[in-house]
């Protein structure tokens, strides 16, 4: 009897056991992993302002990963003052409202999350939130589609909408007390942390639904045709895209790694040839458009460049291009 009643207490034991880790579980996933530094894991940043705003009209509210954003300052040796630049941890709304305010030397929130730089004399020169991300776009990873892609974001609201959304259960009286400055420092971190749960990646079309390999002879002439190893340079963003937290933040679209090449045109697995805007003929190119032997070229070569790659270099044209028997032949003649 005892023996039984044993092996009943185990069982409970273990039973008991099994639901606390579930539950564990279970409550983890609802939350985000803690700071280091004790500062709450994710923050809504609301537009702050001294006048009432009952319509709740402006720009929506930024729900602000702050674990991630600690994590990438730890792993560059950077420190909190790069955002908190008065060496006092506090939110960034305590200056810096929607009309502004003279302890923040009246730069309005809008101005000190989107300019390049804000400037104060004789004090620190703090990033903002597009300063901050777009020195990460000059990295070498991300040179070579940034430096060419020409910037359309400011018009474009789904742009926007990358960081200016929040959960659907925040409540108008909540917005309102976001707005006045008044929510409580748990209810603000409950709705962050629910954005950034339901924020989830893209999946990108796989490299496997391009071509292996693609042929450029357009321009099949003095030299053989390119042959451009697709599949290679596809899997190389891929690979850079999803090992990156901010090109995952931004990079909404299946089709992003497609976009820098196959410009001007919707993104699709089956695009134009270039050749369908780009003419081979100098005579018949559009205005402010480069021919194709120029496009490809500027293409290539300048994403080469950004991106670093020591091989092949610009002027070593046999090493795309192979030379044709019959130039050789011309070339040895002479």
């Amino acid at each position: 009897m005892r023996k039984g009643k044993s092996l009943l207490s185990l069982a409970a034991m273990v039973a008991a056991a099994v639901v606390c880790l579930l539950y564990q579980g279970a409550a983890r996933a609802d939350t985000l992993e803690p700071t280091d530094s004790g500062a709450p894991s994710a923050i809504v940043i609301f537009p702050v302002g001294e006048k009432p705003n009952p319509a709740a009209a402006g720009m929506a509210p930024v729900a602000y990963n702050h674990v991630i954003h600690e994590k990438w300052m730890n792993r560059t040796g950077k420190e909190c003052m790069v955002c908190h630049h008065t060496g006092d941890p506090v939110a960034c709304t305590e200056c810096h409202t929607v009309e502004g305010k003279a302890e923040g030397k009246f730069y309005t929130l809008q101005q000190v999350m989107h300019t390049p730089k804000v400037r104060q004399r004789k004090e620190n020169t703090p990033s903002s939130c597009v300063s901050c991300h777009k020195e990460q776009t000059k990295q070498r990873d991300c040179a070579g589609c940034h430096t060419q892609l020409v910037q359309t974001r400011d018009d474009d609201p789904n742009w926007c909408r990358v960081c200016h959304t929040i959960t659907p259960s925040m409540t108008r009286a909540q917005m309102q007390k976001g707005i006045a400055n008044t929510l409580s420092a748990r209810q603000n971190e409950v709705l962050a942390t629910e954005t950034a749960l339901a924020r989830k990646p893209v999946s990108y079309w796989s490299p496997l639904m391009a071509p292996y390999k693609v042929s450029i002879d357009s321009l099949k002439g003095q030299y053989e045709a390119a042959l451009f190893n697709h599949r290679h340079h596809a899997f190389s963003l891929a690979d850079r895209i999803s090992t990156n937290r901010l090109a995952g933040a931004f990079h909404t679209s299946q089709g992003t790694m497609c976009v820098t090449c196959h410009h001007n045109s919707p993104a699709s697995t089956t695009p134009p040839k270039c050749l369908n805007c780009h003419s081979a003929d100098l005579k018949r190119m559009s205005p402010g458009r480069p021919a194709l032997m120029a496009a490809f070229h500027l293409q290539c070569m300048n994403c080469h460049k950004d991106m670093k790659v020591g091989r092949p270099r610009s002027t070593d044209c046999a090493t795309c291009h192979k030379i044709a028997p019959t130039a050789a032949r011309t070339t040895q003649g002479e």
